[in-house]
């Protein structure tokens, strides 16, 4: 993981892709390919994220802990590439495996993410977002992090400029 934390996707990516190819045991390898996939998003390719983590739903299913995360990743991959329908359509049917974990102090910092996302994206709670942003900003350092708020920080932006050329137009 240190890897990552550092952004070292490419390295990350090279070492986790030995392992996947050198392992025998196929949930092994479906660990590892959605590994893969948390530097793929790193990377800021999405669209390959979401096509290896859509092929990896059969073979990850019975493994309940590996499906959230793979359903976890996918939905904030979806919001990168502003295909809301799908995050939204995903992040309610799985609503009932994220309860279990959301609370659990590894995955509590995506599951923030997440639900800011959603509530800007899909629910469109605008009100008092920028403060949460802050606040959770304050709380999670982690590089990856801290650039999944800045995207949200420019999207609230845009939505606030999107706002006011709308005002202008019907003045």
């Amino acid at each position: 993981m240190p890897l990552l934390a550092e952004a070292k996707y490419d390295e990350y990516l090279e070492k986790i892709t030995a392992i996947r190819d050198k392992v025998k045991s196929k949930h092994l390898r479906a660990i590892a390919e959605l590994n893969r996939t948390a530097a793929l998003t790193g990377k800021k390719e999405y669209a390959t994220a979401v096509e290896i983590l859509k092929e990896l739903a059969p073979r990850v299913k019975k493994m309940p802990s590996v499906e959230m995360v793979r359903r976890l990743n996918l939905c904030l991959n979806y919001f990168y590439l502003k295909e809301y329908k799908e995050a939204e359509t995903l992040y309610k049917d799985s609503e009932a495996l994220f309860r279990k974990y959301k609370e659990n102090a590894f995955y509590k910092k995506h599951f923030t993410i997440l639900d800011l996302f959603m509530d800007f994206c899909y629910y469109g709670k605008k009100e008092g977002l920028a403060e949460r942003i802050q606040e959770a900003r304050r709380m999670y350092s982690e590089k990856q992090l801290q650039e999944d708020f800045e995207y949200l920080e420019e999207l609230l932006e845009e939505g606030k400029e999107n706002l006011q050329e709308d005002t202008k137009s019907d003045i």
